[in-house]
């Protein structure tokens, strides 16, 4: 004698499986949240640094480094990279010796001790280690 059974999930393991991958994207969620603010970070310092070696170019071309970033726009296809976290330029300040090239990171503000909150500074010489 044959039955006629229906098979399939019945409705409480459905809920129970959907309720498990509920906190398996949660979890997944949490761990992954601040990576974009870190690769924003790894971002800015990487194009600073190329930045810093435009800014050597242009001085031992010219025997002095420019009063404005804008002056070697020219070596990034006419337009300088700006900061990843305020679509603004990087603070460019030219000293006496060199100059001095910031990002102050995703707070915006001095200071910060982790990525991606830690500011960026390079010189002429190359990036500025703030902990020390």
């Amino acid at each position: 004698m044959r039955h006629n059974l229906k098979r399939g999930f019945t409705l409480v393991e459905l809920m129970v499986v959907i309720v498990i991958l509920g906190i398996i994207g949660t979890v997944a969620f949490v761990f992954v949240m601040d990576k974009p603010d870190k690769a924003k970070w790894t971002k800015a310092q990487t194009e600073m640094g190329e930045i810093v070696k435009a800014l050597n170019t242009y001085n031992l071309d010219r025997g002095d480094y420019p009063d404005a970033i804008d002056a070697i726009a020219d070596q990034f296809n006419g337009k300088v990279p700006s900061d990843p976290f305020s679509k603004q330029p990087y603070a460019y300040e030219r000293t006496a010796t060199g100059f001095v090239l910031t990002c102050l990171g995703k707070d915006q503000a001095e200071g910060g001790a982790e990525v991606p909150d830690k500011d960026i500074r390079f010189t002429e010489r190359g990036m500025v280690d703030d902990a020390k």
